[in-house]
């Protein structure tokens, strides 16, 4: 079954930010910028987050239809880092590639933007689709990002969640741990919503980071002994 490494990465969703007039870039600049500094990262760090924070919710506001930007906390192995996830349904990017490039703008601006977010990021991806839309994240780290399993992890795995309107906590979940060279990760639909799902989903992920073993068959059979002492859920593992 070999070492057991645990889930190396805690995330926690801050703050959701909807595209609503002028004002959102702003309010979403503070708000990373007081998340930084709340984790530790410095005060030089937080400044260059809050730039790099600020470009992508700009694009957000310029470009796009029903747009989110969204902050969360990041903490493994006694380190905090910024991860910052936008979404959109505007126009998309027909290059995404040359869209990456300084200079390269579709609205007159000086189209530095992209750039200055994958230059200040430790981690940085992004996936548009023409007249679909756009996902982008960055992660920002103070000196760099961690290093080992924590660090193959964060490279290769990310999950969003969110409440139900109306409901303060979500009941879905997500988990990935790294085993004996073996990359695994499981999602967790709570029954129902609110607090009882959440405490269901929570469960699945304990069971599963605790877990050693490796086999998506016998995770499942750990997750199912732990799902009964709640109101159950719906759990895959990959």
């Amino acid at each position: 079954m070999g070492a057991m490494s645990g889930c190396p990465l805690s995330v926690e969703d801050v703050a959701w930010f909807r595209e609503g007039g002028a004002t959102m870039p702003g309010a979403v600049r503070r708000a990373a910028r007081d998340l930084a500094e709340r984790l530790g990262l410095g005060a030089s760090r937080a400044s260059e987050i809050a730039l790099a924070v600020t470009e992508a919710a700009e694009n957000v506001h310029r470009h796009s239809v029903d747009g989110a930007v969204l902050l969360r906390a990041l903490r493994t192995g006694g380190r905090a880092g910024v991860e910052l996830v936008t979404v959109d349904h505007g126009p998309g990017m027909a290059n995404v590639a040359a869209s990456r490039r300084d200079g390269v703008s579709s609205t007159g601006t000086l189209g530095i933007g992209l750039g200055v977010i994958e230059r200040v990021s430790d981690a940085f991806d992004l996936h548009s689709v023409p007249d679909r839309g756009t996902v982008l994240t960055a992660r920002f780290w103070a000196g760099g990002p961690p290093e080992g399993a924590p660090g193959r992890v964060l490279d290769r795995v990310g999950g969003v969640t969110r409440p139900i309107t109306g409901e303060q906590v979500c009941g879905d979940a997500w988990a990935a741990r790294e085993t004996g060279g073996v990359l695994m990760v499981m999602v967790c639909d709570g029954l129902g919503h609110g607090p009882l799902a959440a405490d269901a989903s929570a469960a699945a992920v304990e069971a599963f980071c605790t877990s050693d073993r490796t086999e998506p068959e016998l995770v499942m059979d750990v997750l199912h002994r732990a799902l009964r002492r709640t109101r159950g859920g719906a759990a895959a593992v990959v």
